[in-house]
């Protein structure tokens, strides 16, 4: 499974391990109303098994979905006063972890409670999701998470939000992350992401999505340098003159890829509509599944502005990014086994960008293991100027 005899790297470019996840870092783990009051859920991410539930003020925790005494799932247990209770033997565990009733020993000394405790993860709940911090926190304490995310997940009097319903795709991560290079929607989503322009003269208003006035077999791709963004693809006719395809190109900034997981695309699919920013998070389950949460995000001050955006985003951008979304799923699940796929590509130069993002994601990974850093020196942790709204 790899070009390397001491078996460091599953395949070329990939440390032995990462397939499964880069730790240490912030991630959704799912939106507010999948957790409901008064009951644990279950939920896997980087290949360890977690379970969520509120606390009597409503505030999510997060742990390993383990019990420390016999080792079932917690998440089969119930929250009883705010607290999980395992199904099994009835020990119960607050939010943090800490034991807090052993039922044959109601007079257990501290002792034997932190003998009992269960492994936790930070948490956080903002912008509608559930985040938690997956990994070490004592050799990579948690940075605060008002700094590793979105800008206007923190200013919701400057910004509105409309999330997506939550997928999971059948496919490796590091395959999900490769399919959100900057170039591939001109054709892939061409009837998905049109210019409204492109079928005023067909009279079919949305309908016209099935027609073209520039078919595919006439359309060609443009590699284009942006000033935010790097790379991006354009779609041209024969002649080399621009057709329209959903993506701006100007006036961006930020980062398109912050670690672990997260790609930024700005989009404007009305000649007359705002731009907006569509974020991607890319949550690894295990080897072989990905857990994706995305939203859109406009700039909006004013009841008014939000209610008209809400409008636009449930009859325009919804349907398109639902749409998107579908043929990417399938692109990914094509792609086959992680190994299989990196180990037979031909790689051209459009995908530079690419590349320094898969080298990016490997870095960090082999900073925490060989380094004892939670990214590359070089890698600005956290980041929140990365993170600006980039239009």
């Amino acid at each position: 499974m790899s070009d390397k005899q001491d078996g460091s790297e599953l395949v070329r470019g990939v440390p032995r391990g990462l397939e499964r996840g880069l730790r240490n870092y912030w991630y959704p783990v799912m939106q507010s109303e999948e957790l409901p009051a008064g009951k644990p859920v279950g939920v896997r991410c980087l290949d360890e098994d977690l379970v969520v539930f509120r606390d009597g003020a409503g505030v999510p925790g997060v742990l390993f979905d383990r019990c420390p005494h016999r080792y079932v799932r917690l998440s089969s247990g119930r929250v009883l006063d705010g607290q999980l209770q395992c199904a099994y033997h009835g020990l119960r565990f607050d939010g943090t972890g800490a034991c807090t009733l052993i039922p044959w020993d109601t007079e257990a000394g501290a002792g034997q409670l932190e003998k009992a405790r269960a492994r936790s993860y930070p948490c956080a709940e903002l912008g509608g999701y559930v985040w938690a911090y997956i990994g070490d926190t004592d050799r990579f304490p948690a940075p605060p998470i008002e700094t590793c995310v979105p800008e206007e997940l923190l200013y919701p009097d400057r910004f509105v939000h409309f999330r997506l319903p939550t997928e999971e795709w059948d496919a490796n991560w590091l395959l999900v992350i490769d399919g959100s290079d900057a170039y591939h929607a001109v054709t892939l989503h061409m009837e998905s992401q049109y210019h409204e322009a492109v079928a005023r003269y067909l009279g079919d208003g949305e309908a016209g999505a099935a027609q073209k006035l520039t078919p595919l077999e006439d359309r060609r791709v443009k590699i284009v340098e942006t000033d935010g963004h790097g790379l991006r693809g354009i779609s041209v006719d024969l002649e080399g003159n621009m057709l329209d395809h959903g993506h701006g190109l100007d006036r961006i900034q930020g980062e398109r890829f912050n670690l672990p997981g997260l790609v930024s695309n700005v989009l404007r699919p009305k000649a007359d509509a705002a731009p907006y920013v569509s974020r991607l998070f890319q949550v690894p389950i295990d080897y072989h599944r990905t857990r994706l949460f995305r939203y859109a995000a406009w700039r909006a001050d004013t009841p008014d502005a939000r209610e008209r955006l809400a409008r636009h985003f449930e009859s325009v951008v919804k349907p398109r990014q639902l749409k998107t979304s579908a043929e990417d799923r399938e692109m990914a699940r094509v792609a086959g086994d992680l190994v299989e796929s990196r180990a037979n590509e031909i790689l051209f130069g459009p995908d530079r960008d690419m590349i320094r993002i898969r080298r990016r994601i490997a870095a960090a990974f082999e900073a925490q293991q060989t380094d004892g850093l939670r990214a590359p020196a070089d890698e600005p942790t956290p980041a929140p100027a990365t993170l600006v709204f980039p239009v």
